[in-house]
């Protein structure tokens, strides 16, 4: 795997950041978990998305500040069905080790 720094960062910007890296952990992570209840419950559902936006800050040292995840559920995916889902993300281990340092917003739709 390749990775390079942004332009703005004194790299090329020609492939992934690192910090996309752990941006896409995040949402990996996530897809993961629910997928991993979706077998276990026995559910047949369509394709879930996950859409990760990262915000870098830009004063002080460079670090992740925020991320923002938009989680696309099936459209026939029932009220309880979303309750478990959602509580299924929590399990991340990822999101686990980031909640302290870096501010996430999940929207579901």
């Amino acid at each position: 795997m390749r990775t390079d720094a942004p332009v703005d960062h004194a790299g090329k910007g020609e492939d992934f950041a690192p910090t996309d890296l752990l941006a896409a952990a995040v949402g990996t992570c996530s897809l993961t978990m629910m997928g991993i209840t979706v077998k276990e419950k026995g559910w047949r559902l369509e394709e879930i998305t996950v859409a990760i936006d990262k915000k870098i800050t830009l004063k002080g040292p460079r670090k992740i500040e925020f991320l923002s995840l938009q989680i696309q559920m099936p459209f026939n995916l029932k009220a309880y069905q979303l309750k478990v889902l959602k509580k299924a993300t929590n399990d991340c281990p990822v999101l686990r080790n980031l909640n302290d340092s870096i501010k996430i917003k999940v929207k579901w739709n």
